[in-house]
């Protein structure tokens, strides 16, 4: 991850994103922070560094693991974070006698927060480089499996929209088939939460050494796909083993979806009007 100059909030969704490549002594200081963010704002590198029993220089080398010029600007990140969340007990796991309407309550606020946090994590300079990749593509190849899996059908779906010629295939056995044959021109966008599936890294790899332009959509910015990806685009949902395919990240791909496909229709301009007409006429006789 490009370490930020221009510093933004969202330094909570980089921890977590960044936890599992985090090496043991890091993973003290990032476990603080993730617990007692408040407490950071104020505490100074040498404080940090007692606190989590670590030296100064762990606490410099975390900042930059997470994709941070030093302890200051995570610091700064983490400030506006927490001035601008309006996070409270709304937000959590559900008590035994919580009501429908703190249900509704707390699900909602979740939900709202892997969209916020999603959005934080977001390269303007980043997703431009995916939307040209997307828009020059000759061929598109969406990949996952599970809920992901859902991920690319609906990927497949908005860009069929706009002319694209774009594929979404459920079986593994036929996304490696289809990456047998990718090569230069074809665009492959690959979606894990955990950035570790194997059928979808697998299908990265091949669509990568055959020459297509690869793309990973994943909560984990150091991990296996990210390895043979030439854009990552980060989502963000907290989520735990137990809650493999939650609704919250699921909406923090489709949000991503959302990004570049209104990316790629924007850039092409008033031509996008006749080609969802044409799309629309295809299917008018398929309603009552």
């Amino acid at each position: 991850m490009a370490k930020d100059t221009n510093v933004s909030s969202g330094g909570l969704a980089r921890i977590r994103s960044a936890y599992a490549s985090l090496t043991p002594t890091e993973r003290k200081v990032a476990d603080y922070c993730l617990e007692k963010p408040e407490e950071i704002i104020y505490l100074s590198v040498t404080q940090l560094g007692e606190r989590c029993g670590v030296g100064e220089a762990t606490i410099i080398r975390f900042s930059q693991a997470v994709g941070f010029t030093g302890y200051q600007a995570l610091k700064l990140s983490l400030a506006l974070e927490l001035a601008s969340r309006q996070e409270s007990a709304v937000c959590g796991t559900l008590a035994p006698d919580d009501s429908m309407e703190t249900l509704i309550n707390k699900i909602t606020a979740m939900n709202a927060s892997a969209l916020q946090d999603t959005s934080r994590m977001v390269h303007p300079r980043t997703l431009e480089k995916a939307v040209e990749a997307i828009s020059k593509a000759k061929r598109l190849f969406f990949v996952g499996v599970g809920t992901s899996g859902i991920t690319a059908l609906d990927a497949q779906s908005k860009f069929l929209r706009i002319g694209m010629v774009a594929f979404a295939l459920s079986d593994a056995h036929h996304q490696l088939m289809a990456m047998a044959h990718v090569g230069p021109g074809d665009t492959c966008v690959g979606f894990s939460h955990s950035g570790s599936t194997k059928d979808t890294v697998d299908c990265m790899r091949l669509a990568k050494a055959n020459g297509a332009f690869t793309i990973a959509v994943t909560d984990a910015f150091k991990s296996p796909i990210t390895e043979y990806a030439d854009i990552v685009l980060l989502t963000s949902s907290a989520e735990d083993p137990l809650q493999g395919g939650s609704m919250r990240s699921k909406l923090a791909q489709v949000h991503m979806i959302d990004l570049l496909y209104t990316g790629v229709a924007h850039r092409l301009g008033d031509a996008i009007v006749e080609l969802k007409k044409k799309t629309a006429l295809s299917v008018v006789d398929r309603l009552y």
